[in-house]
């Protein structure tokens, strides 16, 4: 069990840590953008960022935050309007089943609730819980979670700016179980428009391990965060249909990360992230950084865009 799982699990530490947070977040709060993502990054990465420069990925997806701003990234980092984006893009079909859109927990009703689905915000990241049987869910402690979710501008942790504007609802979603586990999550890394990187994340719930391949699944020697798998991946059944629907979807974006799930003859979306892992994330070998950046082509500074938002 992890650190963050030990103290989710604890009513007395979770709360604490809640009101520890919320302490530091109001007075983050008040540090501008830039300021803070000089400082956020010299604390994670133990060096300074020149944002007039940035030659890694990393650097760069921090440029972006402040920099790149397309409104349709606030549409497609919603959990709940890219799901329109979807269907206009490449069809409904993909999607998963949809149960309810709801402004307060005290709005949902249970009992016309299958006995598993997914309760997520749809203006975060990682703020998901999983409900396998509603028999013996504890709906009191999950309710009490999602209301602090519900309190929580994502924007405000890493300057993510396309979560920024996002009005907070719950979602109900399918869960989707692939014979007994969360099926395995295939994230396509899309520069200008192209696939380029695939990423698999395998048991994710678990011993969680991560692998990159090129487009040709070709396995790449990358590590980034998680440790690669010893395992042998079979090339899932629906790649081309896969990266097909990722470059219909990056469509004019500079960089974007698609998320599918492929498991039983089906491929279902999940959804679509431009920052990962907050530009922060640790590469293996390190040279890889610089790779990912060389396919990331910065655009011109949307300055009028910035004084308005």
């Amino acid at each position: 069990m992890t650190i963050k799982e030990f103290v989710k699990r604890s009513p007395i530490l979770y709360n604490a840590f809640k009101a520890a947070r919320n302490t530091r977040n109001s007075i983050s709060n008040l540090v501008p953008d830039e300021p803070y993502i000089k400082m956020q990054y010299r604390k994670q990465m133990g060096k300074k960022i020149d944002l007039n420069n940035p030659q890694t990925f990393n650097e760069k997806i921090q440029w972006m935050k402040l920099y790149d701003r397309n409104p349709l990234m606030t549409k497609c980092a919603d959990k709940y309007e890219v799901r329109s984006y979807v269907e206009e893009k490449i069809g409904k079909g993909i999607l998963n089943k949809l149960y309810g859109v709801y402004e307060k927990v005290e709005d949902i009703d249970l009992l016309v609730l299958p006995n598993s689905f997914v309760i997520k915000v749809n203006h975060g990241s990682g703020q998901n819980i999983l409900c396998r049987d509603k028999t013996q869910m504890d709906f009191n402690k999950a309710f009490s979670r999602i209301k602090d979710y519900m309190r929580t501008n994502h924007y405000h942790y890493g300057r993510e700016w396309a979560y920024k504007n996002i009005k907070p609802l719950i979602i109900l979603e399918e869960y989707l179980d692939d014979h007994g586990r969360p099926p395995d999550d295939y994230k396509i890394l899309c520069f200008h428009g192209k696939p380029e990187i695939i990423q698999i994340d395998l048991d994710r719930f678990g011993d969680h391990r991560r692998n990159y391949y090129n487009v040709d699944w070709t396995q790449m020697d990358l590590q980034f965060i998680k440790n690669n798998s010893s395992e042998e991946v079979p090339k899932p059944q629906h790649l081309d249909e896969m990266l097909s629907y990722a470059a219909a979807l990056a469509e004019g974006f500079h960089f974007v990360r698609i998320d599918f799930y492929n498991f039983d003859g089906k491929l279902y979306f999940g959804e679509m992230t431009f920052y990962p892992n907050n530009g922060i994330g640790t590469f293996y070998p390190v040279e890889n950084n610089n790779m990912m950046g060389n396919k990331l082509k910065l655009p011109a500074r949307n300055v009028t865009s910035i004084q308005q938002t």
